[in-house]
């Protein structure tokens, strides 16, 4: 927070609030890479998503028109929310799962 205040030149609450953003970010982004390491049981997952959101960036949430691109981020919040579960299926991802809804197989303790 100090190197954005002293040699950005922005006020301590634009500071503050740059790294407030930067923290909810990588909690809520630590969160879901958690959440897919521990549905998938494999490490390239989490690697993947992370080397996709270094590439993309942080989402564009508000636009001065309105049209094509509004549209896209819609169409890819609901796509997202569709598909988490469904393309993190344990068994797509390890043959180790005995019918069971999680690689760790805790299903399989009674």
């Amino acid at each position: 927070m100090m190197e954005i205040y002293s040699h950005h030149n922005y006020s301590l609450l634009k500071a503050s609030m740059v790294v407030g953003l930067q923290l909810g970010y990588t909690a809520v982004f630590g969160s879901y890479s958690s959440f897919l390491f521990v549905r998938t049981g494999n490490l390239v997952a989490p690697l993947i998503a992370h080397a996709f959101c270094n590439h993309m960036g942080l989402p564009v949430l508000f636009v001065p028109r309105k049209g094509l691109v509004s549209v896209a981020f819609v169409a890819g919040m609901l796509s997202f929310a569709w598909l988490l579960f469904p393309l993190t299926r344990p068994d797509l991802y390890n043959d180790r799962t005995n019918n069971c809804r999680c690689w760790q197989g805790f299903c399989l303790w009674n």
